[in-house]
């Protein structure tokens, strides 16, 4: 709707009605309120019907997803780390806290595997004093994260089937992390609920996981906020709504490579191919994610120099996180990032979310 013509003054403050019946809204569904506010005629620098700014609210909020129960079998075989299911239509194979394999409907959805990650290409602002002393770059106490994203391996796994699911749940041996814990609950439909706690013992540049899908997947849509790329220290001039770019467009590029194409507070996104066929992942109900989908790895990506050198001849790499470290740099000399929008050692993180072949 749009209201009628007000003014305010400077420094002044008015009250608005804004006329909608809160029992008449869906109490299951999540419902955005956006007010904006634009220009009623041209002026100079400034078209009509300009937005100026805008803000939103959430009046009511997603309901607690259930668990459907399908009447299909599923058998599993667990040899030491690795276990391999079964489905109607489905197989799935985990090993040493990894997915590496996710076949639907005899088509393989991971061209390299389902993982924990920590790692990020490190931007300019990561990379901090080191940018003066370029020789000495390696030695940033960033990269013990590459490392950690590296060493994920499976110390213990157990599995347990009940009420149609099987849950596989590993503890994990990660280097600079304590209370390592993964989970994959595998339903009869083949999607699967993803799980993964730890407690960093420094601080952390994200959490989450990173997979690779086939190029052909190439169109990505996500309901959260866009259509830019967002962050925690840098995300509430960007909308949640809903949102579809092709691969190509969905990356940002600085002239020196590094992490630049994430976008935040994602309720869903899918992957699909021209037909409409891909993956699906969806947020715990109330805990929306990070996602960033494109040609190449964290690793790829930090090995490039310049923009001109990027090969994007490759798999699509996605990239599902709960948080990640801020951009920083807001204050001009100031690269740091400001203190609440970093992710602090010795607090645990953890990430939930599901995937689903579409």
């Amino acid at each position: 709707g749009e209201k009628e013509k007000f003014s305010i003054s400077p420094l002044q403050e008015e009250i608005i009605d804004i006329p909608y019946d809160y029992s008449a809204l869906p109490q299951d569904k999540e419902c955005i309120l956006t007010i904006s506010f634009h220009t009623k005629k041209k002026t100079p620098g400034l078209k009509q019907n300009a937005e100026i700014a805008f803000d939103q609210f959430i009046l009511t909020n997603a309901s607690k997803p259930s668990i459907e129960k399908y009447d299909k079998t599923m058998s599993f075989e667990k040899k030491g780390n690795e276990v391999s299911i079964q489905g109607d239509n489905f197989s799935i194979t985990i090993n040493s806290g990894r997915i590496t394999k996710y076949t639907v409907d005899s088509q393989e959805i991971l061209s390299a595997p389902l993982a924990p990650n920590y790692f990020r290409a490190l931007t300019d602002n990561d990379i901090d004093i080191f940018n003066f002393a370029t020789p000495f770059i390696h030695m940033n106490p960033y990269y013990k994260w590459q490392k950690a994203t590296d060493s994920v391996k499976a110390i213990k796994t157990e599995v347990e089937q009940k009420e149609g699911v099987i849950k596989v749940k590993s503890a994990l041996n990660v280097f600079n992390m304590k209370e390592a814990y993964v989970s994959y609950t595998v339903y009869a439909n083949g999607s699967i609920a993803v799980f993964h706690s730890a407690l960093p013992k420094a601080d952390l540049l994200r959490m989450g996981f990173k997979f690779n899908i086939d190029k052909k997947f190439n169109t990505v849509s996500w309901y959260g906020r866009g259509i830019a790329p967002s962050y925690c220290d840098r995300k509430t001039g960007y909308k949640i709504g809903k949102y579809s770019l092709p691969l190509e467009k969905f990356e940002y590029n600085y002239m020196r490579p590094q992490e630049a194409s994430t976008r935040s507070d994602v309720r869903y996104f899918t992957l699909t191919d021209k037909k409409g066929s891909g993956i699906k992942v969806t947020a715990y109900y109330d805990k929306p994610l990070m996602f960033s989908a494109l040609p190449y790895s964290p690793a790829q990506l930090e090995e490039f120099t310049h923009i001109n050198e990027i090969n994007r001849d490759n798999d699509i790499t996605v990239c599902v996180d709960s948080i990640q470290q801020g951009i920083g740099g807001d204050m001009p000399g100031q690269a740091v990032v400001r203190d609440k929008y970093k992710v602090k050692a010795n607090e645990k993180q953890s990430i939930f979310f599901l995937i689903e072949a579409i």
